[in-house]
């Protein structure tokens, strides 16, 4: 009886899926949502604030931090919404481009 880890099936199949070029990038954006929701909630969480509360120092909607902190938003998030929330909260967002050796950072103003 082969006992293979149920993980690794499903590794394997994600993997033959991602040569489907609609796929990949179906997956891709959906891994982007849930970090940006993952770095949200634990920002949210680290400053004792509840969607609420987040919501109204960045003057937004609680819906709108429910939407992104679910992951399941319809698209990302722009950037400067998203960096609106952050300052909000006292948090300043950069952006790291990187290449090899090279890395280029460039700090968001909330």
């Amino acid at each position: 009886m082969n006992k293979k880890h149920i993980g690794s099936s499903v590794l394997n199949h994600i993997r033959e899926k991602e040569k489907d070029p609609a796929f990949k990038k179906a997956f891709d954006e959906h891994l982007e949502k849930a970090k940006i929701a993952m770095m949200l909630k634990k920002v949210r969480r680290k400053e004792n604030l509840t969607q609420m509360q987040l919501a109204e120092k960045a003057n937004v909607a609680q819906s709108v931090i429910a939407r992104i902190e679910s992951g399941e938003a319809k698209t990302l998030p722009r950037i400067d919404l998203f960096n609106r929330i952050l300052g909000s909260a006292g948090y300043h967002t950069s952006i790291i481009a990187t290449k090899r050796r090279t890395s280029i950072k460039m700090a968001l103003s909330a």
